[in-house]
């Protein structure tokens, strides 16, 4: 989605293992792209154009691609962090987010704390392999997704909810306490509307 639309939506790159090409091709037309940090470079690999590249620019050099390149020079978050903040100061709400999957614990555990500190109004999507994981933020509105009967997903607290509720589910909830915990582990969709709604951040992460 092009800026000046009245939402904008980007697609990120990130240096995780490569995604599958079903799983890319799910997601339709990825542009804009922006590509975070070594992430430019596999995305290239696979034809895709990079609009431009941020974060510290530790895992790509200026002679490794054609995209344009931005370095952020902030030590306190990582790259994606880093990345999601400046596309938010240029209008974009929404992003998509794949090349996450692989790395070191401490990498994986980063991407979930990408999910906690960023703003409440941006819109988080993780594409897996196998796998979507929504951020959902505390609101008045219920998030709702229509899911196949005995659709697997699991429901986590990112932050401690007083109050979570899970309708639309094998094993549901009612303005429970919920904290970061695997109580949400492998719930099964009854089929139609799963609906969930917090006072938390809440990561719903639902298996392909």
């Amino acid at each position: 989605m092009l800026e000046g639309s009245e939402e904008l939506r980007a697609f990120l790159w990130c240096n995780g293992d490569m995604p599958t090409r079903e799983m890319i091709k799910s997601l339709g037309d990825l542009n804009p792209l922006f590509g975070v940090d070594g992430g430019t470079k596999k995305a290239e690999s696979y034809g895709f154009f990079v609009k431009e590249t941020l974060g510290d620019l530790d895992s790509i050099k200026k002679h490794e691609s054609r995209s344009k390149m931005k370095k952020l020079n902030d030590d306190s978050c990582s790259d994606l962090t880093k990345t999601i903040l400046e596309l938010s100061k240029r209008g974009y709400e929404e992003f998509d987010i794949l090349g996450i999957d692989g790395g070191s614990p401490g990498h994986i555990l980063g991407i979930w704390g990408t999910l906690v500190e960023l703003p409440l109004q941006l819109r988080i999507r993780l594409h897996h392999n196998n796998a979507t994981t929504y951020r959902i933020t505390p609101g008045k509105d219920n998030f709702q997704i229509n899911l196949t009967k005995n659709q697997l997903f699991s429901v986590y607290a990112l932050t401690r909810c007083e109050k979570i509720s899970i309708k639309g589910a094998q094993w549901e909830l009612d303005d429970d306490l919920l904290d970061f915990s695997t109580r949400g582990l492998h719930n099964r969709a009854n089929g139609g509307a799963l609906s969930i709604k917090g006072d938390g951040l809440i990561a719903l992460i639902i298996e392909n």
